[in-house]
């Protein structure tokens, strides 16, 4: 699910990246500049958002299993609008619709890539 979560970001399917959201009051989602609390929040950033810089790249991915219902995933990624590493971590649970984001964070390292 983290690769289509990629995919659907790539493209900027902001349909599609809200659906990866679990649908809960209780989402959050930290971004480089803002902090969304519940789904209605992190819709209404998403549709104001501007696309991922097209040669963002993704340099290491780690998925943590928790439980067989939950799991953190855990990325590093470059992109040309930063010297700075970019790091994003969600914590996923799976529901009766599928594996949904319950906790987003994205930030930068002050160390280069």
């Amino acid at each position: 699910m983290f690769d289509q979560y990629e995919q659907a970001l790539m493209r900027h399917d902001v349909v599609a990246l809200d659906g990866f959201f679990l649908q809960s009051v209780h989402t959050i989602r930290y971004g480089l500049a803002e902090q969304n609390y519940g789904i209605d929040a992190i819709a209404a950033y998403r549709a104001s958002s501007l696309p991922v810089h097209p040669r963002r790249r993704l340099l290491r991915v780690e998925v943590a299993s928790l439980s067989r219902d939950a799991a953190c995933v855990s990325a590093e990624f470059t992109d040309p609008t930063s010297p700075h590493l970019g790091r994003q971590t969600q914590t996923w649970v799976r529901t009766a619709n599928g594996w949904k984001i319950a906790v987003a964070h994205v930030s930068r390292s002050q160390a280069a890539p």
